[in-house]
C-alpha cells in the first residue's frame, strides 16, 4: 500500500493475469510520480492486464491525466491492457472523457467491467 497526504493506492491480484491498483483521493503533481514508480514496482510483465480503479479518486489534475496516458504507452508496449475503471456521472470521468482517455485504454464503469474487457481482449 502507497500512502500520501492525498492519495492512498492498494494493489491487488484479482486473477493470477490481472492487476487491480485502487486509488483513493488526489492524484496531481505531488503524487503522480510516486504513484508511477508503485505501479511500476507492482506490476510485472508478466501480468496480462492492469486494471486501474479510480472510482474512489476524487481530483485529477493535468499532471494525473498524463500519467495515465503514460502508463498506457508502457503498458502498451508490453502488449498489456490497461483498462481504467470510473463510474459514470462521476467528474472524474468527464475529464477523461474530454481527454479521449478511450484512445489509449479500456474505460470501464466497474472492476468486474474491466475484468471481462482483460478476459475477452
Amino acid at each position: 500500500m502507497m500512502r500520501d497526504r492525498l492519495a492512498e493506492v492498494k494493489f491487488s491480484e484479482v486473477r493470477p493475469d490481472a492487476i487491480v491498483a485502487s486509488v483513493s483521493g488526489d492524484i496531481d503533481g505531488s503524487n503522480a510520480a510516486e504513484l508511477r514508480r508503485g505501479v511500476a514496482e507492482r506490476v510485472p510483465s508478466t501480468a496480462r492486464s492492469l486494471i486501474m480503479d479510480l472510482s474512489a479518486t476524487t481530483y485529477i489534475d493535468s499532471t494525473g491525466v498524463e500519467l495515465l496516458f503514460e502508463l498506457a504507452r508502457r503498458l502498451s508496449a508490453r502488449r498489456q491492457i490497461f483498462t481504467v475503471v470510473v463510474p459514470k456521472g462521476s467528474g472524474i470521468r468527464k475529464v477523461l472523457e474530454l481527454c479521449d482517455i478511450g484512445s489509449v485504454a479500456v474505460l470501464v464503469e466497474s472492476q468486474g467491467d474491466g475484468l471481462e474487457a482483460a478476459k475477452g481482449a
